[in-house]
């Protein structure tokens, strides 16, 4: 059991009172006992001294004329009550009438062996003496006793046990109280009030008096100081992004629950901005991390000077910012602090000698609209966000219902896609590639469907792109690569001679065993490499061109053509062409629906020209019309592909396609 300071303090003064008081009891029975002895050592030396008298006296003179004598000791000695003479048993003289004079017995008399005197002297009725005289020759011997006073020896002890009950009453508890009294106030107190101190750090105490306890009161007030600033130190590092200086992600949470709990009370809006840079991982990627970092610095000052004192910014990942704004008239001077945000922003930047152009992509919620809570307002500001990004970026857009719901589909294939592919809802169709001379199938591509039991088909153009953002595009490109090459093994056991185009992912390419794989499945299903055409997009050329020359020269090294698919369409460089290994080269329909005007006669000759003379064969996608067919004719291009010749089939009705034209 712990022990209070105080109730320490009260157990140890009751045991010092308890020993006290032993000790005054002890000193109270010896100063009785010598008291006693000093009263029966008085009554003694009066018994000697008169028996010597009364012997001296009888020798001349008769024991009557004594009287005087005896009644004189009496008188003298207030603790005699009286004093009596006897011849054996036979009453001789006595102080007191002979018949008041009582018969003693040997039990009442005094007995000087006792162990206790003050007993004796309680409780015995008389001293008992002697003396003898000769009475001619004979030798006389007579008992005097004295007769105790015990009234008298009462009165004494009674003022004795007056005065020692006052000292051992009030004394120690006087002493204690005292003690009691100057430990509280120098040594309870002051622990008490450290201990309150330590407990809830409130006022530090006045310096106390003893030397110890001021050491760890100064101690104390030292050590909560600094724990103090420590605490206030590490508060303010856990509310700030320690690379901008701005509020960090819980920080923001936090003021957004005062926000938003004042605008419910208040019944007013407030807007939240999701910002993300654009293309920022191209400063970290081509200048550095160190470069990145400064142009976040400046980038978070340049923000948090177009802002006002009741607006909120913080940074709460790589380049993705959260604004809060509040109090704004209307949504026209909303959109100029967003504007002003986005121009400043946009202007160069100098950073490390390095001249820097950097755009953002703001999504924007407002409350109560579009959210009641944190967790949704910021939710759907970066879904708003997401969406300024599909449209092209270095922009703004605010979250409505419709892109929330493309967002929950966007959720929802996300979720389901991979288990597709273990549920074999996964299919290859195959779209004819015809020469333009003969109409003959020369090729085919292969293209993924994805075919959902409860949701039908699932476009292409829904799903791949989010295969992409989340990497299952690897996984599945390699079941696409794999399929194709089986079908087309499948073919040459029929002994149907066409290529198959197969489409492969810049993140595909990207992968160091992309090349082993391709190798092993030209290996496990024995198909001929020079039939099988790597389709690649512009965008691959965005990555490394080290790396991709690298993967290029390898897949070409295994046999395997290469097609550059939507030429024209995105990031073309002729110098891709006069320096990377690529066989063939596909007009993007774009420029096919345009061939009927000057200017798109013009590009589509020329691209196909281009081609022949870097030795390139050429394929137009998209062709839908017979004058498409005539013009690519004309213009020497070498095969078409598109509806004009088949849509997509699945296996079944493409090999129905195909059969005919083999035979």
């Amino acid at each position: 059991m712990k022990l209070s300071i105080k109730q320490y303090l009260f157990i140890n003064l009751f045991g010092a009172l308890v020993i006290l008081y032993g000790a005054f009891f002890n000193y109270y029975f010896v100063q009785r006992d010598a008291h006693a002895q000093v009263i029966m050592e008085n009554i003694l030396d009066d018994l000697s001294e008169l028996g010597y008298s009364l012997a001296k006296h009888v020798r001349k003179e008769p024991l009557y004329t004594t009287k005087s004598l005896i009644d004189r000791k009496v008188i003298t000695n207030s603790y005699i009550k009286s004093i009596a003479i006897f011849d054996d048993d036979k009453l001789l003289m006595s102080t007191e009438n002979s018949n008041e004079v009582a018969i003693v017995s040997a039990g009442e008399l005094y007995n000087k062996n006792t162990q206790s005197i003050y007993t004796e002297l309680i409780n015995k009725r008389a001293v008992e003496g002697n003396f003898h005289y000769y009475q001619g020759k004979k030798l006389k011997f007579l008992t005097i006793l004295f007769y105790i006073d015990h009234q008298a020896i009462k009165s004494s002890f009674a003022k004795t046990n007056q005065q020692f009950i006052v000292l051992i009453t009030l004394f120690p508890i006087l002493v204690i109280i005292g003690i009691w009294v100057f430990l509280t106030r120098l040594v309870v107190t002051p622990l008490e009030l450290l201990r309150q101190y330590a407990y809830y750090q409130s006022s530090i105490p006045t310096p106390f008096t003893i030397k110890e306890i001021e050491y760890i009161r100064a101690s104390m007030a030292q050590t909560f100081s600094r724990l103090e600033q420590e605490k206030k130190k590490l508060y303010n590092l856990s509310i700030t992004d320690p690379l901008s200086g701005l509020s960090n992600r819980t920080y923001l949470l936090e003021r957004l629950k005062y926000i938003i709990a004042d605008s419910q009370r208040n019944k007013q809006e407030f807007a939240l901005l999701f910002l993300d840079l654009d293309h920022f991982k191209r400063v970290n990627d081509l200048l550095g991390h160190n470069v990145g970092d400064e142009l976040l610095q400046n980038i978070s000052m340049a923000i948090q000077s177009e802002l006002r004192l009741n607006d909120v910014v913080a940074r709460i990942g790589g380049d993705e910012f959260v604004i809060v704004l509040t109090h704004y008239n209307n949504s026209v001077e909303l959109i100029e602090i967003i504007e002003r945000i986005q121009r400043k922003l946009s202007k160069p930047w100098l950073i490390q000698t390095y001249p820097i152009n950097i755009t953002s992509s703001i999504g924007i919620t407002i409350y109560p609209k579009d959210g009641c809570d944190a967790t949704t307002l910021m939710k759907n500001a970066d879904i708003a966000m997401y969406e300024a990004k599909d449209k092209g970026r270095q922009r703004y857009y605010f979250f409505t219902k419709e892109l929330n719901e493309k967002t929950q589909k966007y959720i929802m294939l996300n979720n389901a896609m991979k288990q597709a592919l273990e549920d074999n809802e996964y299919h290859l169709y195959y779209q004819p590639q015809q020469d333009i001379n003969s109409g003959d199938i020369i090729g085919a591509e292969a293209l993924i469907r994805w075919i959902s039991p409860e949701k039908g088909i699932i476009s292409p153009n829904d799903f791949i792109p989010i295969a992409e953002n989340n990497n299952f595009i690897i996984e599945l490109g390699y079941w696409v690569l794999e399929e194709a090459i089986k079908q087309k093994s499948l073919w040459e056991k029929q002994g149907i001679d066409i290529e198959i185009s197969i489409n492969v992912a810049a993140k595909q390419l990207q992968q160091h065993d992309f090349v082993t794989q391709l190798q092993n499945l030209l290996t496990q299903y024995s198909v001929t490499p020079a039939q099988i055409v790597i389709e690649i997009t512009e965008y691959v050329f965005l990555h490394d061109n080290d790396d991709i020359y690298k993967v290029f020269h390898e897949i070409k090294q295994l046999g395997v053509q290469i097609s550059l698919d939507d030429f024209g369409t995105g990031y073309s460089s002729l110098s891709y062409l006069k320096n990377f290994p690529i066989d063939i080269l596909k007009i993007d329909k774009l420029f096919i629906d345009d061939y009927n005007s000057e200017k798109g006669a013009i590009f589509i000759n020329t691209i196909i020209t281009m081609a022949h003379t870097l030795q390139l064969k050429v394929i137009a996608e998209g062709v839908e019309t017979r004058d498409q067919v005539d013009f690519l004719h004309a213009i020497k291009c070498d095969y078409f592909q598109g509806y004009y010749g088949s849509k997509p089939l699945p296996i079944a009705e493409f090999n129905q396609l195909l059969l005919p034209k083999q035979s």
